[in-house]
């Protein structure tokens, strides 16, 4: 991981002084990150009227379509102006 703060910014944590990485990862404030969820397994129990399920929704819509149009290009099928080209 590359430090974006602090005395050592820029460099690689692996190649810091022992001491350093030592002092920092007894801080409360630094805590390696968790990874999320699935988009689908956060919006479990989603009621449809909270903006943050709203938007994991369309981040999940927004991913189903530009997987699509990958396949579609992939087919040789692809948008241009509006209209579908090699089917």
């Amino acid at each position: 991981m590359k430090l974006k703060f602090g005395k050592y910014k820029g460099q690689q944590f692996e190649n810091t002084p022992k001491s350093y990485q030592d002092w920092l990862l007894n801080q409360n404030w630094f805590k390696a990150l968790k990874e999320k969820s699935p988009l689908h397994r956060q919006l479990n129990g989603w009621d449809g009227h909270s903006r943050r399920g709203e938007a994991i929704y369309d981040s999940i819509f927004d991913q189903e379509k530009k997987q699509g149009d990958i396949l579609d290009k992939m087919n040789g099928m692809y948008e241009e102006g509006g209209r579908y080209y090699g089917i």
